[in-house]
């Protein structure tokens, strides 16, 4: 299920944003785009992660800022290493004979001269403070899904109501059928056996063969049946996305029986309209976690 959540924190020393967004899929796929300093934190985040989305593709932003006063309290100078460039630095002006005529930021721009040592601060204090705020903005994203899943639930109820008619029509339609199919194959053996004799009861039992084959009486009585299953997996505040992905193949599955069953054009063109809203209901369920 869709849905967006955003949380900040700061202290003296730090700022902290969190952002996610999640949108539909068949599975959980977790992206975390993190600073450097946290990318340890990754396993420890999913797990949370988890505990509240069972699907869906969702992007975890986390920016990070440090204070002015605590970037200058991390700066560092390596000794040794300035030492040393500054020797070959002589040795190079002795061997080519040129003046030595360097300035000290020159040694500072050099690599790994000045450094930040942020030290254990992220294992420790900053570990957990980063856990909370994660958990504020998972409760900001489950907020939006669940008003978007109302939503849902909503326009869902009315579209199992437009399939269930269409059921029902098909099942009124069936006894009529019956009949009209009765005459056309009645018609059909006689126009075949013309000038022969036909035994009424060998015609009967033909009849009701062909009549059993186009029967389309259990696939109706199933087709009832899930829909009622997803209206109850809809009323669940579990997560019954998977099992509405299913009942969703089987509602497909039996309404193109009937359709390969059928031989009458009312059925046929029912059994088209009741196909159309299973698609709707097949897109919208990919919503639903």
């Amino acid at each position: 299920m869709t849905g967006y959540g955003t949380a900040r924190s700061h202290t003296s020393q730090l700022q902290l944003e969190i952002s996610i967004r999640c949108v539909n899929g068949r599975f959980l796929e977790p992206r975390f785009h993190l600073p450097k300093e946290y990318l340890s934190l990754e396993p420890d985040l999913k797990k949370r992660l988890q505990n509240h989305i069972k699907r869906g593709t969702v992007d975890i932003f986390i920016s990070r800022k440090v204070s002015a006063q605590s970037m200058a309290m991390s700066i560092k100078l390596n000794k040794p290493l300035a030492q040393r460039y500054v020797k070959i630095l002589k040795e190079i002006a002795d061997q080519m004979k040129v003046p030595q005529n360097f300035r000290p930021e020159t040694v500072a721009h050099w690599p790994d001269v000045i450094t930040r040592d942020l030290g254990s601060e992220i294992e420790t204090q900053e570990k957990n403070f980063i856990f909370r705020t994660f958990e504020k903005c998972l409760k900001a994203c489950d907020s939006e899904r669940h008003r978007e899943g109302l939503f849902l639930k909503k326009d869902l109820d009315r579209t199992l109501k437009l399939l269930d008619s269409t059921v029902s029509q098909v099942q009124k339609l069936r006894s009529s059928a019956d009949s009209e199919l009765q005459q056309k194959f009645e018609l059909r053996m006689r126009s075949r056996l013309k000038g022969m004799e036909i035994d009424p009861q060998r015609l009967s039992q033909e009849v009701l063969i062909q009549l059993e084959k186009a029967d389309v009486n259990e696939e109706i009585v199933r087709l009832a049946e899930h829909i009622k299953n997803v209206q109850k997996l809809l009323s669940s505040s579990d997560a019954e996305g998977k099992k509405l992905d299913f009942y969703i193949q089987e509602l497909h599955r039996e309404m193109n029986t009937i359709g390969s069953k059928s031989q009458v054009s009312s059925i046929t063109q029912a059994v088209v309209e009741g196909k159309t809203i299973i698609e709707r209901l097949r897109e919208q369920v990919q919503n639903i976690e």
